[in-house]
């Protein structure tokens, strides 16, 4: 049985065996329709609603889902005039990767992260365009290190700027000492701990884009050193 970093599951796994299958699960805007019934039986205008979709673009998907065998009928609830067909999904989906449409691991990995690299380029510049932060810095600190980072106007801090304003990201490539890097992977253990118990409940919530990513690269490899920072 396949081990759960994330939350806990406590149903039985649905073992993809079809290309068809491992397609649609490996397609972001597919899952987003298949979500709703995932473990759970709905009717199509209620999974509409909850993916934020049209009921006609979800009644497309649930036939789609049902001939490659993820979704199955369910019984109807009765109600005045047409009963309401109902739909569910296993609660667990396990996909070999063999089946699934990609050439290789990069190429998956590629494609899951592009609809939240769209998210943090798209947040990102409406946050700039918002507080009127539209220059960058490039520089040779005096410790001899070459930074690049978003200029702040009228002598602000990052710190000073935090306190009033909630957002921003940090990317690039670092050197560290194998103490330092089990440090960085402790605080963000962590930080992912805190972050399931939040999740959930979304009243008097909104909803906040956070990635995180520590990796060892290949000092050898040209592409791992991009450029400075910021």
């Amino acid at each position: 049985m396949p081990h759960t970093v994330l939350g806990s599951f406590g149903g039985e796994w649905f073992e993809v065996t079809t290309p068809e299958q491992a397609r649609l699960l490996s397609d972001p805007a597919a899952l987003r329709h298949l979500e709703p019934f995932i473990g759970r039986t709905l009717g199509a205008a209620e999974a509409a609603r909850e993916a934020g979709v049209s009921v006609e673009r979800m009644l497309y998907r649930v036939r789609q889902f049902v001939a490659a065998g993820l979704l199955e009928e369910a019984g109807e609830r009765r109600r005045a005039g047409r009963p309401v067909r109902l739909y569910r999904a296993p609660g667990g989906f396990r996909v070999p990767f063999h089946l699934t449409p990609f050439a290789d691991l990069e190429a998956q990995i590629l494609r899951h992260g592009r609809p939240f690299d769209r998210l943090r380029a798209r947040a990102g510049a409406r946050g700039l365009a918002r507080l009127d932060l539209n220059a960058r810095l490039l520089y040779r600190s005096t410790e001899g290190e070459v930074h690049s980072e978003t200029f702040m106007p009228d002598a602000r801090t990052y710190a000073a700027f935090r306190q009033h304003h909630i957002g921003g990201d940090y990317m690039g490539v670092l050197w560290l000492d194998d103490g330092t890097a089990r440090q960085v992977q402790e605080a963000l253990n962590t930080l992912r701990e805190l972050l399931v118990l939040q999740d959930g409940q979304r009243a008097g919530k909104r909803p906040y884009l956070i990635q995180t990513a520590l990796h060892p690269l290949d000092a050898d490899d040209p592409e791992a050193l991009p450029g400075p920072p910021g």
